[in-house]
């Protein structure tokens, strides 16, 4: 049964020849959701189970209807349950041992050769080939409301003021300006001091110029 209309896919193609004269190979391609069910509500199907597929007289993988590659779900189809798997993959051709490998097809890819993906290092089994590089960005969304509870200037300055007109049940306002030095006279204080070091160093600069003429 084909897929549903709208349904997103990926076909994944795959040649392979004999190593020895070059010719078509022979052997199957198994496809298996490492999850035991895919269910996409938006289709209302629940997909689940495996396919096996074979080459054609030119090496070519097809389907079970004799077509070029093979359509297979993406992993990452949106409102899916589970939201995120990945194919395993066996590879088995006439005259060498099965190869494995997991493969994660998205909806933004049309195409997969398996060619291009597929791991044959053996003390790499376990590879998980991803979907490339990401395309450019689409455009910026509209803005949205301001953040909850997002404090402007005018307002903290409003609840500064407040603060310092309210009632001081603890003393904790009185405590604090016995301990502290107001920050209008500290920066004041802090002027003056900074103009005093410069005439005392202007001084000893004089002084010292006049017993360098001597």
């Amino acid at each position: 049964m084909p897929f549903p209309p709208g349904m997103p896919t990926v076909l994944v193609t795959y040649t392979a020849a004999n190593p020895a004269g070059g010719g078509p190979a022979d052997g199957t391609v198994e496809f298996t959701p490492v999850a035991p069910a895919i269910s996409i509500p938006a289709y209302g199907i629940v997909f689940s189970g495996s396919a096996t597929c074979r080459f054609d007289t030119e090496g070519r993988l097809v389907d079970q209807d004799g077509n070029v590659g093979v359509r297979l779900l993406p992993c990452d189809i949106p409102g899916a349950n589970p939201s995120s798997w990945v194919w395993q993959v066996t590879i088995n051709l006439a005259g060498a041992g099965p190869r494995r490998f997991y493969l994660s097809l998205s909806t933004a890819q049309a195409e997969v050769d398996l060619g291009n993906v597929e791991q044959v290092e053996p003390t790499r089994s376990h590879y998980v080939a991803v979907p490339g590089p990401r395309g450019e960005p689409g455009p910026v969304g509209p803005q949205g409301p301001p953040a909850t509870g997002a404090e402007t200037p005018a307002g903290a300055q409003e609840k500064v003021v407040a603060h310092a007109a309210a009632r001081d049940p603890h003393g904790d306002r009185a405590w604090a300006s016995d301990q502290f030095y107001p920050l209008a006279q500290g920066k004041e204080l802090d002027g003056r001091l900074d103009d005093l070091a410069s005439r005392v160093t202007a001084l000893e600069d004089a002084l010292a110029a006049g017993r360098a003429s001597k």
